[in-house]
């Protein structure tokens, strides 16, 4: 009886294949290794040689791979390879998790979502900042009101520039793609309204944009990335009418301000001091947050969904709606 069990306990475990051991390959592998609800059975890469835990195999192509050897795939291949790998898996009927974004184009992305449906697979996408602990707590506080009605939001992503520029890659495909899905995760449907595009370094790779959003009942932003910034800067700041919410997405932080600076103590004698000392006594509230590393966080979501759970990941739908939008940057540029 007990063998059964522990028979049935292992079939209960998502088999996964990681593709691709890059550098976010990598991260993805150290996460999924240390997960037990899982089982890492192999790693195709076509032209690396990661060091791997124990017993687990290496494939340079996906040929290789016995397709009944695993139930779900893990996409972390660089951007412009994700079509055609998700392609190959899918036709496996794979459920697949694809590193962000999900293609290089709109056209890409919706092929996928349409072969995804037809093989009746669950297809999504490591948007992964809606897994930072500091972005979930931040939808709780919008969720209840703590700012009021939310009015605008400010986006600031800049710094590491790639070390290898691959074809087609850009800033808005690899860094803003983030920040419009975060966008996304916290007040629905948006529209690019305008931007300001430079390349910087490369003639004709976009390396910096300045992006106008419009979303929902009015709410605006604005999303600023650049590679050039020497150095790195992840954070958000949400205006409501009750305060201002402001997140660092790698400190893992959530601090609210609220308050009047013009509603000034009544005294006859109040001076600049007076000011900056009533400045520094407004309304400030810290907001507790979990610190965990994302990538497992979103790991234990998408776990939830290959056993049918419901999920918070970036569907296919909502992936293909940061492409297009990416690609509208492009097409409403100054």
């Amino acid at each position: 009886m007990e063998e059964a069990k522990n028979n049935q306990s292992k079939q209960n475990i998502p088999r996964i294949l990681l593709v691709g051991a890059g550098k976010m390959g990598s991260n993805h592998l150290r996460v999924l290794s240390a997960d037990k609800s899982i089982q890492v059975v192999g790693v195709v890469e076509p032209f690396l040689k990661p060091e791997l835990p124990e017993g687990l195999k290496l494939y340079t192509s996906l040929i290789q791979v016995d397709p009944y050897s695993f139930d779900a795939a893990l996409i972390a291949t660089p951007t412009e390879t994700h079509f055609e790998v998700a392609k190959q898996l899918i036709e496996l009927k794979k459920d697949l998790l694809v590193e962000k974004p999900l293609a290089s184009t709109p056209a890409q992305a919706n092929e996928l979502i349409d072969l995804a449906k037809a093989a009746g697979i669950k297809l999504f996408v490591g948007h992964v900042e809606r897994s930072n602990p500091a972005v979930r707590r931040l939808k709780e506080i919008i969720a209840k009101g703590w700012i009021g009605k939310a009015i605008h939001c400010s986006f600031t992503r800049v710094g590491g520039y790639p070390q290898n520029v691959k074809s087609g890659n850009n800033v808005l495909l690899d860094l803003a793609v983030h920040d419009l899905d975060v966008f996304q995760y916290l007040f629905g449907s948006f529209h690019v309204k305008s931007s300001i595009i430079h390349s910087t370094i490369i003639p004709g790779t976009a390396d910096t944009a300045e992006i106008l959003l419009k979303g929902n009942e009015g709410i605006s932003a604005n999303i600023h990335v650049n590679w050039i910034t020497p150095t790195k800067i992840r954070s958000v700041r949400v205006t409501g009418t009750k305060g201002v919410v402001l997140v660092d997405y790698m400190l893992q932080t959530c601090t609210l301000h609220g308050g009047d600076l013009l509603n000034t103590p009544a005294t006859e004698k109040f001076d600049y001091n007076d000011l900056q000392e009533h400045y520094r006594n407004m309304d400030k509230i810290e907001f507790g947050v979990h610190r965990e590393e994302p990538l497992k966080v979103q790991l234990r979501e998408w776990v939830k969904a290959l056993h049918n759970k419901p999920c918070s990941l970036c569907s296919a739908e909502e992936a293909s709606k940061t492409v297009i939008e990416a690609q509208r940057a492009f097409e409403v540029s100054a």
